[in-house]
């Protein structure tokens, strides 16, 4: 399921609208190149949204996010060009797009560059992966941070590039996460597809959880303030620009990013990011609570929130006074797990066969429970 569409269509149409005005060809050469680079960027990634659209828009078991811009905890933002949460695999995906329009290669010092044809020397350009993996981790935190680290405990970092770009295994590497656009959901699937008889023992977190948590995360979505103008070097900014984990200028070509100092008398029509999400599924919108959650806005509403899958088999609500309630399902072991966690912490109630807790309370629980989660799982598979 789609839980955060791509906006590169409509970015698309505003920079297509922008370079057929009139005054574009008075702009200075820079920014007319680095309109172009821009324009060819949105065009890939806009490409590659459609591939995984076709593929995750009807995937009840995924949730597909675009255009996600979150901030780094330190100061910044990290851009994500597609994020893929799997709930039976647990796993999460960042795909970061380069529209490289020669081969990429490396040397032995891990330093990038890409070849073009009739040239003698390769262009120099940042490690994708790097950049990959610098916001596979931002990620890492913000599900740590909410305590969703448990629903996805394995995240992974691609890159994709157009499919009529080369790659130079030879230089690059056989296991290094770059494919093609075409190629990539066969080797997606490898990381975070199941098979069908692993289904059978998935021990996965719930639909509802898997949107409850894409959801809260397109929430957390912060839309660049930057018009397009900005973003080409025809505006100095009236607001002093973070410093950013990834070059927020991603859809500019990766291989050429010149600076532009001069002004324009043309004006971008470019239409803002779109900041709320739209979730493309017949469930529900659920509620998302953690900690930093405002108690007091699901007292108003007067209902609980919707449950969440703390670990496998365990649950938890937040009342509409406040309090926390934690609760199993059928399997006996899970039942006798939560119980250990919560004597001592939360009372018993009989009547809906769950455990009480005060909100002050229930981090120590939630802590107890993803310990034993961890160590289980540890032994079960002879670590330690």
């Amino acid at each position: 399921m789609i839980v955060k569409p791509s906006t590169k269509a409509d970015e698309c149409a505003a920079i297509a609208a922008f370079m057929a005005n009139p005054d574009f060809d008075r702009l200075p050469e820079r920014a007319r190149k680095e309109t172009m680079n821009r324009q060819r960027g949105l065009n890939g990634e806009r490409s590659t949204a459609h591939i995984l659209d076709r593929h995750f828009h009807n995937a009840p078991n995924h949730a597909l996010l675009h255009d996600l811009r979150l901030p780094d905890g330190i100061g910044g933002f990290a851009q994500f060009d597609h994020v893929i949460l799997s709930r039976l695999s647990r796993t999460a995906a960042v795909v970061e797009v380069k529209n490289y329009r020669g081969r990429p290669s490396k040397n032995e010092h891990n330093e990038w560059h890409v070849w073009y044809e009739g040239r003698r020397r390769p262009i120099d350009i940042p490690n994708p992966l790097a950049q990959a993996q610098r916001q596979r981790e931002v990620l890492r935190v913000w599900l740590k941070e909410r305590r969703h680290d448990v629903a996805f405990e394995t995240i992974s970092a691609f890159v994709i590039i157009p499919p009529d770009c080369s790659i130079d295994r030879s230089k690059v590497g056989a296991d290094v996460p770059i494919y093609k656009a075409d190629n990539f959901i066969a080797e997606w699937t490898e990381f975070g597809g199941i098979t069908a008889i692993g289904r059978l023992f998935s021990t996965g977190v719930s639909v509802k959880t898997l949107l409850a948590i894409g959801s809260q995360l397109a929430g957390d979505h912060q839309p660049d303030p930057r018009g397009l103008e900005e973003m080409i070097g025809l505006r100095s900014s009236k607001i002093k620009p973070a410093v950013v984990v990834d070059n927020e200028e991603d859809g500019a070509d990766d291989e050429t990013k010149p600076d532009v100092t001069q002004q324009g008398d043309i004006q971008a029509g470019a239409s803002a990011e779109k900041a709320s999400p739209v979730v493309a599924s017949s469930e529900p919108k659920a509620t998302v609570v953690t900690s930093d959650t405002a108690l007091s806005t699901i007292a108003a509403e007067g209902k609980a929130s919707d449950k969440i899958e703390i670990v496998p088999g365990i649950y938890e609500r937040v009342l509409p006074d406040g309090s926390v309630a934690f609760l199993a399902g059928r399997d006996e072991a899970a039942g006798v797990c939560l119980k250990l966690a919560c004597e001592g912490l939360a009372r018993w109630n009989p009547r809906y066969r769950n455990w009480l807790s005060d909100a002050s309370k229930a981090p120590i629980i939630r802590d107890a429970l993803i310990t034993t989660h961890r160590e289980q799982r540890e032994v079960s598979h002879g670590v330690g």
